[in-house]
């Protein structure tokens, strides 16, 4: 991994932490679809914040930059499968 990538990915590990352990209390007490909602807005919140205060950058591009990463890493996979069949 590029040293940006792994940056980001240890920016982004603790929303993905407490997002998942908030999502599966709420999801025990108020349903899935809600929590889903919810719980995504919360961790929205947070995260724009500390990512603009704390670490003084925005959150946007660290998503952007998964996202471009996810997607090459997908279209190489799909690249490479056609040219095995």
């Amino acid at each position: 991994m590029d040293i940006i990538l792994k940056s980001i990915v240890k920016r982004q590990i603790p929303f993905l932490i407490g997002g998942t352990i908030t999502g599966i209390i709420m999801t025990y007490y108020y349903g899935f679809l809600f929590t889903i909602i919810v719980n995504s807005a919360i961790w929205w919140g947070v995260s724009y914040f500390i990512n603009k205060y704390y670490w003084k950058s925005k959150a946007l591009d660290d998503q952007k930059y998964l996202l471009q990463f996810a997607l090459v890493k997908f279209r190489i996979s799909r690249i490479k499968k056609k040219e095995l069949t």
